[in-house]
Parts: C-alpha cells; sequence; structure tokens
C-alpha cells in the first residue's frame, strides 16, 4: 500500500435553502468517527474478578475543519448562517481514494463554533469550523473521475 493524498478532499454544508453548497477555501477537514460508549455490569459473581461491560449508546463525533478566512465571502456567509440557525443540517465530505475513487461520508451536523484566527500580520487568515453531528455517518462510493 503506497498511502492516498488528502488533495481533493471537499466539504459541502447546507445553506438556509436547504442546498449542500461547497465551502470554499479548504485546509483540512475530519470524517466524524463512531465511538461506542460503555457500561460496567460487573457483578460479585463476575469470573476471576474481572469486569465485564456491554455496549451503550455511541456517539457519531464532531466535524472540524480549517479553512481560509474570508471575510464577507460566500463560504463566510454560508457559515455564519448556519451557526446563527441553530439548525440540525446536512453535510458532505467527498475524499478521493485509489485511483480517483470518489467518497461520500454524509451526516447531519449542528454547526457549534466558527472561530477566525488573530489576524497575523504576515500570513493568510483562516478559520476553525467545528459542529456536533447527529445521527450515523453514512459512506456512499462514487464512480471514478474521468
Amino acid at each position: 500500500m503506497t498511502g492516498v493524498l488528502g488533495l481533493g478532499t471537499a466539504l459541502y454544508l447546507t445553506n438556509g435553502a436547504g442546498v449542500l453548497t461547497k465551502v470554499n477555501g479548504l485546509l483540512n477537514v475530519n470524517r466524524p468517527n463512531l465511538t461506542v460508549e460503555t457500561v460496567d455490569t460487573t457483578t460479585h459473581d463476575s469470573a476471576d474478578g474481572i469486569r465485564e461491560f456491554i455496549a451503550a449508546l455511541a456517539d457519531p463525533g464532531e466535524l472540524s475543519a480549517t479553512i481560509h478566512y474570508e471575510p464577507g465571502s460566500a463560504t463566510d456567509d454560508l457559515l455564519l448562517e448556519h451557526l446563527v440557525s441553530r439548525e440540525k443540517r446536512a453535510f458532505n465530505i467527498v475524499t478521493k481514494g485509489p485511483a480517483g475513487a470518489l467518497e461520500d461520508n454524509e451526516g447531519m451536523v449542528i454547526l457549534t463554533s466558527y472561530e477566525p484566527d488573530d489576524a497575523p500580520i504576515d500570513g493568510v487568515r483562516q478559520a476553525t469550523i467545528t459542529g456536533k453531528v447527529s445521527g450515523a455517518v453514512e459512506q456512499a462510493a462514487q464512480p471514478e473521475e474521468p
């Protein structure tokens, strides 16, 4: 296995009209990952004094991304509107696999923060986006790019 470059990854968030809209200037984004909580079911009858557990609720995690920050841009407006709406909306992270195969990672997210950097004197402005995923993240393969 030689690895896969992240180049070409895209993040789409839903605008106020319900349309998935590309977040421009994407530098990095995570694919939210499911974690499963456990509940301790150990009793005095547990064998050899070893704890026992059962699976409990699962947490779909958080979505986080870093972008180039451009105040007043279409992406800035999209993020501010989504954040202020406090709504759970659809998202899609498109990643490229080997040989150009694309994979959609779709789900629902509530944006919880959109934080621009501290405006460095000699650097490109960036902002961090964070959101709480609600429900399962579905993965679906797309046809390869031509």
